[in-house]
C-alpha cells in the first residue's frame, strides 16, 4: 500500500493545467476536436446532434466522459502515449461495436495499442474512456503482483468482466456526477491525490477478474467490407455513386453490402452516403464565404441537384436550413 501511495504521489506531478473541462456540443466535428484521440467521427442518423462532454485530467490518468445522443461511427488513431480504456459506461441496454466486436456494459475494450479505433457507439449512452500511460499502468500491475496483464492482455483488445465492473462503474459515476456538477473538489491536489490512490488499485483489480469468465461474443464478419465501403465513399465523395457502383468497385455483391450497413449501422449504404454527403455540404457551408459562394454550387459539389429535397433533408439532419448556415456569423 505504501509502494501505491508513492507512485500516485509521483503521477500528481505531472497533473496538466487544464484539469477540469465542461463542454456542450451540436457539431460532431467540434467533438472529434475535444477527444484526446485523431478519430473521424460520423452521424448515423439524419437529426440533430448534441453531445454533453467532460474531462478530468490528471496528467498520467486522464477520463473522458461524452453522452451523445445520436448513434456515431468512430474511426482513426488512438492517442499517442496512453493506453486507452473505453467503455459504454450507461446505455440502458444497448451495445456497441468495437473493431468487428459486440461490446455491452459489461466491456472494458480498445485498449490495444497497435489497433486503430473503430467503434459504432448507441445513441442516448454515456461512453467513458480512461487513458492511462503505459508505464503507469505497468508499474501498478507489477506493485499488485498482477503479471498476467501484460503486453498479451492489452493484444487481447476486450476485458469481458460482468461480476467485478460494479464498483469500477459506481466510482466511475462518481467522477462523471462531480463533473456534471462542477464540484470544486476536483480542482483541489488533495483530493486528486486521492483519486489517484483510490482509482488504478480498483481499476486493476477489476481487470485481473477477466480471467473467470471469458464470454463468447458476436463478431461481425462484415465490419471489413463495411469499413472499406465507407473509406471508398469518402474519397469518391464529389461523384455520383450507385449501389451497383460501390458494389463493382469493392467486388462484393449488394446483398453482402446492404447487409454488413444494416448490421453495423442500421441503415442501408446509400442512406449512409447521403448522411456523408450532408455532413460534407454542412462542412462546406460553415467554411464558406457568403460572398463567393452560393448554397446551390455546395449542394452541387455534394451530389445534390434537387435543392427542395436538399434542404429539406439538411434542415433535418442539422436543424436550420443550409442557407442560415452560409450566413452564419464567423
Amino acid at each position: 500500500m505504501k509502494l501505491l501511495k508513492g507512485l500516485s504521489s509521483q503521477f500528481l506531478n505531472d497533473t496538466a493545467s487544464n484539469v477540469v473541462l465542461h463542454y456542450h456540443f451540436e457539431d460532431i466535428d467540434e467533438l472529434a476536436v475535444f477527444l484526446p484521440e485523431d478519430v473521424r467521427l460520423t452521424l448515423l442518423e439524419c437529426e440533430p446532434f448534441n453531445c454533453e462532454s467532460a474531462a478530468l485530467n490528471l496528467g498520467a490518468i486522464q477520463f473522458n466522459f461524452n453522452h451523445v445522443n445520436r448513434n456515431l461511427y468512430a474511426v482513426g488513431h488512438k492517442q499517442v502515449g496512453f493506453l486507452t480504456f473505453s467503455m459504454i459506461l450507461q446505455g440502458k441496454g444497448q451495445h456497441g461495436i468495437e473493431n468487428n466486436r459486440l461490446v455491452t456494459e459489461d466491456y472494458l475494450f480498445g485498449f490495444d495499442a497497435n489497433r486503430e479505433a473503430n467503434l459504432v457507439f448507441p445513441g442516448g449512452a454515456i461512453y467513458c474512456a480512461v487513458y492511462i500511460r503505459p508505464d503507469i499502468f505497468e508499474a501498478y500491475a507489477q506493485a499488485m503482483n498482477r503479471l498476467e496483464l501484460d503486453s498479451r492482455f492489452l493484444a487481447s483488445n476486450y476485458a469481458c468482466i460482468p461480476k467485478s465492473f460494479p464498483p469500477l462503474r459506481s466510482y466511475l459515476k462518481q467522477i462523471y456526477e462531480l463533473l456534471h456538477q462542477h464540484s470544486p473538489l476536483l480542482h483541489k491536489p488533495d483530493f486528486q491525490q486521492i483519486i489517484l490512490q483510490d482509482f488504478l488499485p480498483l481499476f486493476i483489480t477489476a481487470l485481473t477478474a477477466q480471467q473467470e469468465q471469458q464470454v463468447s461474443a458476436r463478431i461481425f464478419r462484415r465490419s471489413q467490407l463495411v469499413k472499406q465501403a465507407d473509406d471508398y465513399m469518402q474519397s469518391h465523395i464529389d461523384q455520383t455513386l450507385t449501389l451497383t457502383d460501390l458494389c463493382q468497385a469493392l467486388g462484393t455483391s449488394s446483398r453482402a453490402l446492404c447487409y454488413g450497413f444494416q448490421e453495423m449501422f442500421g441503415t442501408s449504404p446509400m442512406s449512409y452516403l447521403k448522411i456523408l454527403r450532408l455532413q460534407g455540404a454542412y462542412r462546406a457551408l460553415k467554411s464558406a464565404e457568403p460572398s463567393n459562394k452560393t448554397v446551390t454550387e455546395i449542394a452541387t459539389q455534394f451530389g445534390f441537384y434537387h435543392l427542395g429535397y436538399f434542404a429539406h433533408d439538411y434542415k433535418q439532419a442539422f436543424g436550420e436550413l443550409p442557407s442560415e448556415t452560409l450566413k452564419r456569423i464567423r
